[in-house]
């Protein structure tokens, strides 16, 4: 894997001043923004929980070094979906909307309905947005244009790998699963052993979801069983996951595993936001996650799950392999949402909202988001490790400098925390390095199909079979005809549409 090391020393941090707090003429607008003296004012619809914003000295940096005046309105994942909903439906009352999904069908539909700006001319020669890989933009462009700046990740899923409580595994004896049946095996164990105490103990952390997958947070269990990132080819003919056996297998595993308890009973009601919870606090014995995981400074889950076990411990199983030793990583587009403008924003402002937000995207406010102001929020930054004390801690979380960032940088490393001790560091770059060989890569990334936007619940009745099926409430011949009608009734077409898209694209 090509390594790119986004990092800053010290002493050109200290050079620059940025991290110091503060701001000269050379620094005080982006990089291209126009030489107006008046601060543009912005405001922003995201994702996440409410911050600090009064009083809050990173929003008053990054305002000052940006020319900016930011307004940000918060909303959880829970809700997050209504909410853009509500926003499209007033669209005048933001600048700048994160659309979290990308680019699905919503976003393909606003798209066509005219609701957003083409940003395809306003990002050109644009430096920090350009280091956004080619398969990013390729993947988020529609009709070959830019509606959306992608936020830019690890190319790889951000629930590829499975976090698991290794002092739980230390304690029956029991080492790090490799494979699915051992992964299986460790979670009956946990069942049995109730860890947790008074029948608490949640071995697999999971939620419901409306798609085919039934349960969330379990691609790697899919892709050890062989399953596909959504499509595959099969002798130039398209495939999509519910259309193979591995599926079916998926649902038998599931389907056990909910009969041996390993799935909380009350998962196909929980919200995303419940069933996280479960997690940091001390009941869960596995969950789907990323590197971040294994961070260990303070305020992190395992500092929590240390609260309620001094004990606690998390290991990462980078690949669960199946019974034919191979297993992979969903490898996708290389972004978590898309910052769109929409077309009732003024369009004097267009620029300077690109502008700002390749602004964020700068070296100097990558150190920003994980060091905040250096005296302030952080006593060092060097190499990409922060140094704080509990008290700068304390106050890099109230006012959240990471928040304010509103593009971060592209870095294959983006989940290899700054604050995490160097011998995490470095395992958490061993692990992502270890992704490349086993990426899977869904063909028709970024395609959109007419039928599928037309349509946006056409899995729901497959999806209820299935979950029927999983829980004891239904037969598997009646998710083999929902499949089979699906086929005839969308499938057969989104296919179609898909392939003659990819194969337009290849030539």
């Amino acid at each position: 894997m090509k390594k790119k090391h986004m990092i800053v020393s010290l002493a050109v941090l200290m050079t620059t001043g940025v991290l110091a707090g503060c701001s000269s003429s050379e620094n005080a607008n982006p990089s291209g923004a126009s030489a107006s003296n008046e601060q543009t004012k912005i405001k922003a619809l995201l994702i996440g929980d409410q911050v600090k914003t009064d009083l809050n000295k990173a929003k008053e940096d990054i305002e000052k070094r940006g020319n900016i005046k930011i307004e940000v309105e918060m909303a959880i994942e829970d809700v997050y979906a209504d909410k853009i909903s509500l926003a499209m439906a007033n669209s005048s009352q933001y600048d700048l909307i994160l659309f979290d999904n990308g680019k699905d069908n919503v976003f393909a539909n606003y798209v066509k309905q005219g609701a957003f700006y083409d940003l395809t001319p306003y990002i050109k020669d644009k430096k920090n947005l350009s280091l956004i890989p080619e398969i990013t933009w390729t993947s988020t462009k529609v009709d070959n244009k830019v509606y959306g700046i992608p936020r830019p990740r690890q190319m790889y899923s951000a629930q590829g790998v499975i976090a698991i409580r290794k002092d739980w595994l230390d304690k029956y004896g029991l080492k790090l699963p490799e494979t699915l049946d051992e992964y299986t095996q460790a979670m009956k164990t946990f069942k049995a052993k109730d860890p947790a105490g008074g029948g608490k103990t949640v071995p697999i952390v999971t939620y419901p979801t409306n798609a085919y997958t039934v349960f969330g947070w379990l691609g790697p269990v899919q892709t050890a069983l062989g399953m596909p990132n959504g499509w595959r080819t099969e002798n130039g003919v398209p495939k999509y996951a519910v259309q193979t056996p591995e599926y079916l297998n998926y649902l038998n595993w599931l389907k056990q595993a909910w009969t041996d308890g390993l799935i909380d009973k009350n998962a196909p009601v929980l919200k995303p936001s419940q069933a996280v919870d479960q997690w940091p606090q001390g009941i869960g014995g596995t969950k789907a996650a990323n590197i971040q995981e294994l961070n260990d400074s303070a305020n992190t889950n395992l500092a929590k799950i240390r609260k309620t076990d001094a004990k606690g411990d998390i290991a990462i199983i980078p690949l669960l392999k199946g019974s034919d030793g191979k297993g992979g990583i969903a490898k996708g587009g290389g972004y978590y949402g898309l910052w769109t403008i929409p077309s009732t924003t003024p369009k004097n402002k267009v620029q300077k909202i690109v502008d700002f937000l390749d602004f964020t995207a700068s070296e100097e406010n990558q150190a920003f988001s994980k060091a905040g102001i250096i005296g302030m929020h952080a006593t060092s930054y060097k190499d990409g490790k922060v140094e704080q004390t509990p008290e700068q801690l304390k106050l890099f979380q109230e006012e959240q400098p990471n928040l304010w960032v509103l593009e971060n940088r592209y870095d294959p490393y983006l989940y290899v925390n700054a604050t995490a001790s160097e011998p995490v560091r470095k395992t958490m770059k061993d692990i992502t390095d270890s992704f490349e060989k086993v990426g899977i890569m869904n063909p028709f990334e970024g395609l959109i199909s007419e039928t599928n936007s037309k349509n946006p619940d056409n899995l729901k009745k497959l999806s209820t079979a299935a979950l029927k099926y999983v829980i004891g409430e239904g037969t598997l011949d009646a998710v083999k005809a929902e499949i089979d009608s699906w086929t005839k009734t969308y499938g057969e077409q989104i296919a179609k549409e898909y392939l003659e898209q990819y194969n337009a694209q290849k030539k």
